[in-house]
C-alpha cells in the first residue's frame, strides 16, 4: 500500500494512508518513519493540502476518504510533502536485533551503558535478552552473569559454554556486609554491630581451620564450631585430647586463638561470658543461612558465564536474604576484577521492593561503568531505576504504565504512549538519548 506525505513538523510526519502502529515506512527520498498513531478520517483541510502536494491533480478515488497516520522520522533524511511512502520489510541477514539501518548492538554505547527492557509477558523480552547474551559472548565480554528468576536462560548459557546452577554461598570469600546479608542480620535493628563482630570471628576462625583440615560435611562442621563458640569461656584450647566427637570443637577454638592472637582471644572469652544470648542468636542466624542456601562452599571462583537460578530457593524469605548476599558478592567481585562484564537482572522491581537490595543495586549501577560492567534490567513494569538506564520498550498493555514510560521519551510522548499498547511480539522502541529508534528481534 502506498501513501503520501501531507505534512512535516519537526521530526513528525503526517501521512495519508492507513498504516498500523509500529510499521516502518520509507519515502521516495529514502527517509525512514515509524508509525506511532493513526486516524480513520482525514480532516478536510488535509485533503486540500494533498491536492496541492500533487500539483493540483485530482486526488485518486481511493484517497477521497482517506486515513491519516502520524509517524516519527527515525532517519537523518527528512521527507518532503507530496512524497510517496511505502511500508518496508526489516532487512535481516541472520537472527538478531535490528534497527532501520541494520543490525544493532545495544551493548555498544558511548553514553549510558545500562539498559532496561520493559514489556508485557509474551512480547519477546526473553528472546531479546538471549540475543544480547550472544552479542556479549561474540564481543568478548569476560564475564556474563544472569540472575535468572524463572529459569529461562539456562539453554543459551550452556550453548555459550557456561553453566546454569543454583547460587553458591562462598563462606570464606564473603565480606562482613555480605555475611550480614546472608544471615538476615542487616534487618536486625538491635545491636547488629556486636553480632557482626561475633559473626566475623566465627567465620574467620572456621575458614582458618578449614584451610588445614579436610571437611566432608560442611554443615555439620559449622554446627560443631558453633557449639564451640558458645563454650569459649569453659573450654581451654590447651586441654588434652578429647574424644573423637570433641576434636573439632578443640581444634576450632585453637584456630580462633591463632586467628585473633592470645590477648584478643581472652578478651573475646570474657565477652562471651557476659553476652551469651546474643552470641547464641548470631550462631542461629548463620546456621539458618547455611541451611537455606542451595550450595555452601568455602571458596567460589566467579564463572565466566553462568545463570544463577534463583527459582531454586525454598521460600521467599530465604530467597530474599541469600539472593541479596550472592548478588552483593557478584557485584563486588566484578568490580574488583575490572574486566568487561554483562549482568542481566530479571524482575528488577521485585528486588527494589527490598530497601537493602535497592541500595545495593543503585550503588552498583552508579559505579559499574567505571569498572567495565554493563547491566541489563528486565521487567514487566516501570521502576525507579529507569532514569539511570537506556530504555527498550516493548508492548505495555497497562495504559497508565505506558504513559509513565512515554514521559521519558525525547519526542512525541503522547503518541508513544498510544503506540506501546499496540506493538507486536518482538517489536520494541529504544529511547536512545534524543532519539526514539524502532527495533525488531528477528529469530
Amino acid at each position: 500500500m502506498e501513501g503520501f506525505v501531507i505534512g512535516v513538523h519537526g521530526r513528525v510526519a503526517r501521512i495519508a494512508g492507513f498504516y498500523r502502529p509500529g510499521a516502518l515506512l520509507e519515502s521516495e527520498s529514502g527517509a525512514r518513519m515509524l508509525v506511532v498513531g493513526r486516524r480513520k478520517a482525514l480532516h478536510p483541510h488535509f485533503m486540500e493540502a494533498l491536492r496541492l502536494a500533487r500539483d493540483g491533480e485530482p486526488v485518486p478515488a481511493e484517497h477521497e476518504v482517506v486515513s491519516v497516520s502520524r509517524a516519527l522520522i527515525v532517519s537523518e533524511q527528512v521527507p518532503e510533502p507530496g512524497e510517496r511512502v511505502r511500508e518496508v520489510e526489516w532487512r535481516a541477514e541472520r537472527p538478531g536485533v535490528y534497527g532501520p539501518e541494520g543490525e544493532v548492538n545495544l551493548l555498544k554505547h558511548e553514553g549510558i551503558p545500562h539498559v532496561t527492557i520493559i514489556a508485557s509477558t509474551g512480547m519477546g523480552k526473553t528472546t531479546l535478552v538471549k540475543m544480547l547474551l550472544r552479542q556479549a559472548a561474540s564481543a568478548g565480554f569476560r564475564h556474563i552473569i544472569v540472575l535468572d528468576m524463572h529459569d529461562e536462560y539456562g539453554d543459551v548459557v550452556r550453548e555459550l559454554g557456561g553453566e546454569a546452577a543454583p547460587p553458591v554461598l562462598p563462606l570464606c570469600d564473603l565480606t562482613d556486609h555480605e555475611l550480614l546479608a546472608a544471615t538476615g542480620l542487616l534487618r536486625v535493628a538491635t545491636s547488629p554491630i556486636r553480632m557482626m563482630r561475633y559473626l566475623r570471628y566465627f567465620v574467620r576462625a572456621f575458614c582458618r581451620l578449614a584451610e588445614k583440615t579436610e571437611i566432608e560435611n560442611l554443615r555439620a562442621a559449622l554446627e560443631r564450631a558453633g557449639d564451640a563458640m558458645l563454650l569459649l569461656d569453659v573450654i581451654s584450647p590447651d586441654a588434652k585430647a578429647l574424644d573423637e566427637r570433641e576434636t573439632l570443637t578443640r581444634e576450632f577454638i585453637r584456630a580462633l586463638r591463632d586467628e585473633l592472637g592470645p590477648t584478643a582471644f581472652n578478651a573475646l572469652r570474657e565477652v562471651v561470658r557476659k553476652d551469651e544470648e546474643r552470641m547464641a542468636a548470631t550462631m542461629m542466624y548463620l546456621m539458618w543461612a547455611v541451611e537455606h542456601a542451595p550450595r555452601v562452599e568455602l571458596h567460589w571462583e566467579l564463572p565466566d558465564i553462568v545463570a544463577i537460578q534463583l527459582l531454586e530457593f525454598r521460600s521467599i524469605f530465604a530467597m530474599s536474604d541469600i539472593a541479596l548476599a550472592v548478588m552483593s558478592y557478584i557485584f563486588r567481585r566484578l568490580m574488583e576484577l575490572k574486566e568487561p562484564a554483562l549482568v542481566v537482572i530479571e524482575e528488577a522491581p521485585r528486588l527494589l521492593q527490598d530497601e537493602t537490595a535497592r541500595r545495593n543495586l543503585e550503588l552498583f549501577l552508579s559505579q559499574a561503568r567505571k569498572f567495565g560492567v554493563t547491566a541489563v534490567l528486565v521487567s514487566q513494569t516501570p521502576h525507579d531505576l529507569v532514569q539511570n538506564t537506556r530504555l527498550v520498550l516493548g508492548r505495555v498493555q497497562n495504559v497508565a504504565w505506558a504513559r509513565k514510560l512515554a514521559e521519558l521519551a525525547p519526542q512525541m510522548p503522547g503518541e508513544l504512549a498510544r503506540l506501546l499498547p499496540q506493538l507486536g511480539r518482538g517489536e520494541f522502541a529504544h529511547l536512545d538519548g534524543q532519539r526514539v529508534v524502532p527495533l525488531r528481534v528477528i529469530v
